[in-house]
């Protein structure tokens, strides 16, 4: 495993703890969660030289930070809650610069 990963999934999980037992609300935890997402967005593209893992960095990226809206805004049901995870998953791409990696 990647050092990258590891950082990363050190990272998320430790926010996602420290929202639990701070007590964050939805709308300050979209916000936490939105900003730790944006800046592993780049580690996560750039960093990891595995395609695969790449991608399914990205888009769990996409889903941790989308929790957070998806619950504030109670948006349930698979149908509403692909598109606003893949609306992040875009932002989080032009936000690390994605098209710049070569993803063969």
């Amino acid at each position: 495993m990647n050092k990258y990963v590891l950082g990363v999934v050190i990272a998320v999980f430790g926010t996602l703890v420290i929202a639990v037992s701070v007590g964050l609300k939805y709308s300050q935890a979209s916000l936490l969660f939105g900003l730790v997402a944006a800046v592993s967005a780049p580690v996560v593209i750039h960093k990891i030289s595995d395609v695969g893992w790449s991608i399914g960095m990205l888009m769990g990226l996409s889903f941790y930070a989308s929790f957070p809206i998806k619950k504030l805004f109670q948006i349930d049901g698979i149908i509403n809650e692909i598109p606003v995870t893949l609306v992040y998953v875009a932002v989080l791409w032009v936000i690390g610069l994605g098209w710049r990696r070569s993803w063969r």
